[in-house]
């Protein structure tokens, strides 16, 4: 399943402050490692992280996350994100992500719905021309890895 994310994040260990009663990782936590390892995906969909950049141009606010949690993660487990687009439109981006163990066994999906924001008016607006063409020939290339091994549950509305 690896191969069809082309984007993996850093191994994250799974340390005792991220563990709750029950003794496995916290949910909190998924949402964070998924968050904090997307930065080469960021990249190449054309997104800077100068703030300048930001405050001045265009980003992405998140519309939409959903996480299902399939096998437990325990103190000490090795875990790290993959990520890959799976559609897009002049406004959204919708990506999947897995989070994997060293043993390459699946511990959650997450499915995410970005949409492209101007930041001077802090208003959903159209990605320019090039930026949208980037995005799609993106989600061509992931597409071509084959087909996901999981039913998706967010989608974009036409």
């Amino acid at each position: 399943m690896e191969n069809k994310f082309p984007y993996k994040g850093n191994i994250v260990t799974v340390s005792k402050d991220m563990c709750d009663m029950n003794g496995h990782m916290n949910v909190a936590f998924y949402s964070k490692i998924f968050d904090e390892g997307s930065g080469s995906l960021y990249q190449d969909l054309g997104f800077s992280w100068d703030e300048q950049t930001i405050r001045e141009t265009y980003s992405t606010f998140t519309l939409e996350e959903n996480i299902r949690y399939v096998k437990e993660n325990l103190l000490n487990d090795k875990i790290y994100p993959c990520y890959r687009i799976v559609n897009v439109n002049r406004k959204i981006i919708h990506h999947a992500s897995i989070l994997l163990n060293e043993k390459k066994e699946l511990s959650a999906i997450s499915e995410c719905l970005l949409i492209h924001i101007d930041m001077k008016l802090r208003k959903s607006a159209p990605m320019p021309d090039e930026t949208f063409e980037r995005v799609n020939k993106l989600k061509e290339k992931h597409e071509a890895l084959g087909p996901l091994d999981f039913e998706l549950r967010l989608k974009i509305k036409n």
